[in-house]
């Protein structure tokens, strides 16, 4: 895609010109036996006395004036939690080898019921399978080569009218709406608060100000706008921009507030964020996640992978990133929406984050929307819904 159009990160499916060649060469690994009991090291905070293990699965703020957050914990099957401990340590030995044909991988966890857990990978080389094979055990991989990646197709001239309010209350500026830089639209996400401070953000994708979502102080002072009546407002500037996780942070303007909501979800008002574990959890439920786009309003779909790297855009692979339902569900500028799910503990009143849509894919053969989860923004660089 060309810099300033609404989305430069994805595209439309590709036509008969674009076909990749696909082939499955890998499926390796051992299953295992899981101890009786878990022991120190696996991962979960402790152990019931059924066995169970104890997982923190969200972090979240006690009450929607607060910005600390306080974990949630619930237990989960000592068996899956040992297989998804497994596949994170097998990711990460992954991305020790730094193999260069590498698009994407990601864990993909099993359900409670079958627990076993899996990475999916794709490359653009069949000589890593042996590299590969050094690392997959107990944990199998399913490598997929792409002989060939075609570019992002241009965003399509016409594009649905995307949602803005009909009223602006300057200080409650809601998330899931059409936002602008002059040049592109995208979709503002909820208020991104900073964990060690009382400062929260305007945020949406970093690729709306072009260079594919890698610019991190060059556009600082550029101005983002929401529309509202078919008027646009300026309601703040770029402080600056998260290159591995095409995100960017807005300081708000005087008299402008970002809200810690989603407009048109129902419940509307953001709580906090799921864990990586806690997503993986969500996962083996088979529960699924939303959206409210700028421009596809709602759409679902299960979790497909988390714990992912992308390196499918732009000049840099990005870590943190999860993927969920299939392109259908996400167009041109719908960047920046918030992937979330109800919040188990109060469904009536407060949504959980995955994260933030960037993408979706554009090849034959892939199907799923992408983003960098909210867990990698609180770890990585303080920044939490």
């Amino acid at each position: 895609m060309t810099e300033g159009t609404t989305d430069t990160t994805a595209g439309t499916t590709g036509g008969e010109d674009a076909l990749v060649s696909r082939r499955r060469v890998l499926r390796t690994g051992l299953n295992v036996g899981v101890c009786g009991a878990l022991v120190f090291g696996i991962g979960a905070e402790y152990v019931t006395p059924d066995g169970l293990g104890v997982i923190t699965h969200a972090m979240a703020r006690p009450n929607p004036d607060s910005s600390d957050l306080v974990p949630r914990r619930k237990s989960v099957p000592a068996d899956w939690h040992e297989e998804i401990r497994h596949a994170f340590t097998v990711q990460e030995r992954l991305g020790e080898l730094e193999l260069s044909p590498l698009l994407d991988s990601f864990v993909v966890p099993g359900t409670f019921d079958e627990p076993q857990a899996s990475l999916s990978v794709s490359a653009t080389d069949a000589g890593v399978e042996e590299r590969l094979k050094s690392i997959a055990d107990p944990t199998p991989i399913d490598l997929e080569v792409l002989d060939d990646l075609p570019a992002a197709p241009e965003a399509a001239a016409e594009s649905p009218e995307p949602y803005q309010l009909s009223e602006l209350d300057p200080e409650e500026i809601p998330g899931g709406i059409v936002c602008e830089n002059g040049d592109g639209v995208a979709t503002l996400a909820s208020a991104l608060f900073e964990a060690d401070g009382d400062s929260r953000f305007f945020a949406t994708s970093n690729h709306l100000y072009g260079d594919l979502g890698t610019k991190e102080t060059g556009h600082r002072g550029e101005p983002l706008s929401v529309l509202a009546d078919d008027e646009a407002h300026h309601v703040g500037d770029v402080e600056r921009g998260y290159p591995f996780a095409d995100v960017v942070t807005v300081a708000p303007h005087e008299g402008y507030r970002p809200s810690a909501t989603i407009e048109r979800a129902s419940p509307s008002r953001v709580i906090g964020q799921y864990t990586k574990v806690g997503l993986a959890e969500l996962a083996a439920r088979e529960e699924p996640l939303s959206k409210l786009g700028a421009m596809t309003d709602e759409t679902s779909g299960r979790i497909e992978g988390i714990d992912g790297v992308t390196c499918f855009t732009g000049e840099v692979c990005r870590p943190g990133q999860f993927r969920w339902g299939d392109e259908d569900a996400f167009t041109d500028g719908d960047s920046g929406s918030i992937a979330f799910h109800a919040d188990e503990d109060h469904p009536e009143d407060y949504l959980l984050v995955a994260g933030i849509n960037n993408a979706r894919t554009w090849w034959p053969g892939a199907d799923f929307v992408w983003g960098t989860a909210g867990y990698r923004l609180l770890e990585e660089y303080g920044l939490h819904f």
